[in-house]
This record gives structure tokens, sequence and C-alpha cells, in this order.
């Protein structure tokens, strides 16, 4: 019977780390997602930021030229 118990306590404590590895390997995945995401939206504005750079400096050379 003692062994019984334990033999049951083993496998629910297996359970618990097994839903609780499974919910920290989910949570990692959904942190790598957004920093992806953050550092897309990040180079994205790095990327409007000079091309806009571009054409200011396109503009002012036009301008400037008699």
């Amino acid at each position: 019977m003692f062994l019984d118990a334990e033999l049951e306590s083993l496998q629910a404590s297996k359970a618990r780390l097994s839903m609780q590895t499974d919910l920290r390997r989910q949570v990692i995945r959904l942190e790598v997602l957004a920093l992806g995401s953050r550092t897309r939206r990040a180079l994205s504005g790095v990327r409007l930021g000079v091309g806009l750079a571009g054409k200011v400096l396109d503009f002012l050379r036009t301008r400037h030229k008699p």
C-alpha cells in the first residue's frame, strides 16, 4: 500500500512537471514571436527613415544646383 501511494504521488508529480514544462515552452515561443515582431517593426521604421532621408537629400541636391 505504501508503495502504491508513493507511485501515485510520483505519477502526479510527473504529470504536474510535464504540464509546467509545456506551459513554459509555449510562453517562450510566444516571447520569441513577440521579439521577432518588435524587431521587424523597428527595422521597418529604420528603413522608412532611411528612405525619407534619401528623398530629402535628393530634394536638397536638386534645389541647391544652379
